[in-house]
């Protein structure tokens, strides 16, 4: 047999086959349908061997031993036999990180360990023992990795700890990034698994910190030496205790109050549609969802039929007021403007909002989901074209701007995901479009909607 296949031999040996079996079954799979001279000559498995190990193979769906004189086999494409070993490992893997977590447990409950082994705080400055302690604590980390990161804490996990933490994801253990990320930060986030979850926080830590599994806080950064010319990384190291517990507590506030969806954030972040200082303070004169639900309502009373043209004219007023300001965020295509409007809404009124745009067939799919109040259900209960705030009369300004009117094909409110879905078919208005060339200012939003 070939050196070349020899490798793959010694590999199906894992897979509970014998030499023999292997270099058979290989002979087969290779060179097609073969008698036993032939699987002789070209396995150098002795000729008495191969009728059993034929019937063996055959047994486990890999061979079938062909009808007739001379006796002649073929080999089949792997399937269920050889993957029932893998089931298996993987399952006995689960069932070996069970075991160490609840070794831990135990451990960490032992009143010796606390007592005699465990330290509660230390200190290093030596830049390999700090990267060690950092890789450590990941490797170690069987329930959760929490990380609120400042640009420098992100090149650091970058250069030292980026295999560690997407190993960990894919091995089913929860890992957050928390960043107040910029541009520069954007060819390093993407390089991470879509398993990590990624918050954009409205400012940065001065200094790094890792969180592991409940109890095991690292807090780093870079120094840089007395020459100012070299620098070194230094770790502290707390281990259960108060400090845990009240950063703990401090992070997860952090990640639910200011923390938003990065992959919402990043064509904004990427193409500078929005100055820092709006995301960081999106609140500011906010008008509530109900105020909308109250105006849409009396608008229903009063337009009847005319409603829906009385909330696109009502849109384009609200875009127009807008534009008025020294700022201006409505961008040169309406599929960029949309990115812009998803934003928006995660920035403004915490509501996780996505608007696709199909050009071809002129549909724009609108979804909704997260931090929806009551106004939205009843919105959507009682047939609005759009949801009760400002960005929904904002969304028909858009239209109004690229030359198309609308219409609501489906609408519909999921009440136990708290999901709303909007569908609008577009018609393209024969009027001539407006000039966009004043559009392509800078795009920001204006201080207060």
């Amino acid at each position: 047999m070939e050196s070349q296949i020899k490798p793959l031999a010694q590999s199906l040996s894992k897979f509970g086959l014998t030499d023999y079996e292997s270099m058979v079954y290989l002979t087969l799979i290779r060179n097609g349908p073969s008698g036993i001279k032939d699987i002789e000559a070209k396995s150098n498995v002795p000729r008495t061997k191969i009728y059993p190990v034929l019937k063996n193979l055959e047994k486990r769906k890999l061979v079938s031993i062909m009808p007739g004189k001379p006796i002649k086999a073929k080999g089949h494409a792997p399937d269920s036999s050889l993957l029932s070993p893998i089931r298996s490992m993987e399952q006995d893997l689960k069932t070996m990180k069970r075991t160490i977590q609840e070794l831990r447990k135990l451990h960490e409950t032992s009143s010796a360990s606390d007592q005699f082994e465990k330290k509660e705080y230390w200190v290093t400055r030596k830049q390999d023992d700090a990267i060690k302690s950092i890789t450590e604590t990941i490797n170690n980390s069987s329930e959760e990795l929490l990380l609120f990161l400042n640009h420098e804490g992100l090149e650091i996990v970058s250069l030292y700890c980026y295999e560690l933490l997407n190993h960990a994801a894919l091995n089913e253990v929860p890992v957050k990034i928390m960043i107040n990320a910029n541009k520069s930060d954007l060819a390093i986030l993407r390089r991470f698994t879509e398993l990590i979850t990624i918050k954009y926080v409205p400012f940065a830590p001065q200094v790094s910190m890792l969180f592991s599994d409940g109890k095991e806080l690292l807090i780093f950064k870079r120094m840089f030496l007395l020459d100012n010319r070299s620098s070194t990384i230094s770790v502290e190291h707390y281990s259960g205790g108060s400090v845990c517990e009240l950063m703990k507590n401090s992070l997860t506030g952090i990640e639910w109050t200011s923390g938003k969806d990065f992959s919402t954030l990043l064509p904004v972040i990427e193409n500078s549609w929005m100055p820092e200082d709006a995301i960081i303070n999106p609140k500011e004169n906010q008008a509530s969802p109900l105020l909308y639900l109250y105006l849409m309502d009396l608008i229903t009373t009063n337009f009847g039929q005319k409603r829906d043209a009385a909330f696109a004219d009502l849109g384009k007023k609200t875009l127009e007021s807008m534009m008025k300001g020294p700022t201006n965020y409505v961008q040169t295509t309406l599929a960029n403007s949309l990115s812009v409007l998803s934003s928006l809404y995660l920035i403004y009124e915490g509501v996780q909002a996505k608007y696709s745009y199909d050009d071809p067939v002129n549909l724009i799919t609108c979804e909704l989901s997260g931090g929806l109040t009551l106004a939205y259900k009843t919105a959507a209960d009682r047939g609005f074209p759009i949801p009760p705030s400002v960005w929904g009369f904002f969304f028909l300004g858009l239209l109004d701007v690229f030359g198309f009117d609308c219409k609501v094909i489906d609408s519909v409110f999921n009440s136990s995901n708290n999901y709303w879905l909007i569908q609008y078919r577009l018609t393209n208005r024969q009027s001539p479009t407006p000039d966009k060339t004043d559009l392509t200012a800078s795009a920001l939003l204006p201080k207060a909607p």
